[in-house]
């Protein structure tokens, strides 16, 4: 009842045995003696006879596979991972909205791939005022590839990820989920799901939209300084500190607005709830991901896989909550100029 209709003939076609009262099928007659009986496919010119591909593929999967061991677990998750990815948001069928999973699991995967990449970014609050507002504005530096829009095109296509991640969730939930009594647990990914969309408004209005004040740069000329190796300024990835303050150019100050926000205990305490809410709904979803068809894991991989996922999940929830803890605990860093930013 949970499933919908072509579950059965989508994932398990083979297990369609006839209907209840219709009775076994007839026994054929004895073939003749010299008579051989035909073929069920023949391969020819037309057409190629996949069946024992097919039925060796499957055994493989029912096992566990050509690779073994805990190599053999992550090669399967990240090929099936990654092969998903590809797809995020085309070859699917939730163009007009379903609840078929394909659009849901394909989705997630993009944005917990772009989550990665926003922590990994986030990393450069560390290295200080340059660091953090060059990397900003690496992004608006790419607002050309937006088709027009105030954005560029990573922005363009993680909204349109989540719109599609919210909307199948939501018809998902809607169609199987929704008279589930709230304790039988089949709620708890909506109910995180919300909390995060949420939590992510709330957050786009504070740092994306949010009114900041003008920072001095020397972002480098081609989106990223390939001379790196400075011993003065190491890792300088996106700004070069050999320019002139006549030639620097003013960005939008992320990083104050970062220290100044997380001066609020109360904030902290709401970004880390937020986290651990990230954390929770990213294991569940983890957790029917895996077995789904979509990966095209061996069974026997389904387990390490799914330990795989969550110390990812937990190593990444540890990067966000380090953000709003080192802004609250530590003082800002001068930038390159050492000059405050006149107020706007």
């Amino acid at each position: 009842m949970i499933h919908p209709p072509d579950v059965i003939g989508k994932y398990a076609p083979d297990a369609v045995i006839g209907k209840i009262g219709a009775g076994g099928p007839k026994k054929e007659k004895k073939a003749k003696k010299g008579a051989s009986a035909a073929p069920a496919a023949v391969a020819g010119h037309k057409g190629a006879d996949w069946s024992k591909k097919e039925a060796n593929k499957k055994k493989r999967m029912d096992g566990v596979g050509k690779i073994h061991g805990w190599l053999g677990a992550f090669c399967y998750m990240v090929w099936g991972f990654m092969k998903e990815i590809c797809w995020t948001i085309f070859g699917q069928k939730n163009i007009v909205v379903t609840n078929d999973r394909t659009g849901l699991t394909r989705s997630a995967m993009f944005l917990f791939v772009f989550i990665i990449i926003h922590a990994v970014g986030n990393l450069h609050v560390f290295l200080g005022p340059d660091d953090f507002n060059g990397y900003g504005y690496f992004y608006v530096r790419l607002y050309w590839t937006g088709f027009g829009l105030d954005a560029n095109i990573v922005e363009e296509y993680v909204a349109l990820c989540a719109l599609l991640h919210v909307f199948v969730a939501l018809k998902r939930t809607y169609d199987m989920s929704l008279t589930m009594p709230v304790n039988s647990g089949k709620l708890n990914l909506a109910f995180t799901g919300v909390c995060l969309l949420t939590f992510m408004t709330i957050h786009l209005f504070q740092f994306r939209f949010g009114v900041t004040q003008p920072f001095a740069v020397c972002p480098p000329p081609y989106l990223i300084n390939f001379h790196i190796m400075n011993m003065d300024h190491p890792l300088n990835l996106f700004w070069t500190p050999d320019c002139k303050f006549e030639d620097a150019l003013y960005v939008r100050d992320i990083y104050r607005l970062e220290f100044e926000l997380f001066q609020s205990f109360g904030w902290c305490f709401f970004y880390g709830s937020c986290v651990f809410m990230f954390a929770t709904h990213m294991c569940l979803g983890w957790q029917k991901v895996v077995p789904s068809p979509a990966l095209d894991l061996p069974k026997r991989y389904h387990s390490k896989a799914i330990h795989v996922g969550y110390w990812m999940t937990a190593f990444i929830a540890l990067i966000y909550i380090s953000f709003p803890f080192y802004t609250h605990c530590w003082p800002m860093k001068p930038g390159n100029f050492n000059l405050e930013p006149a107020h706007v």
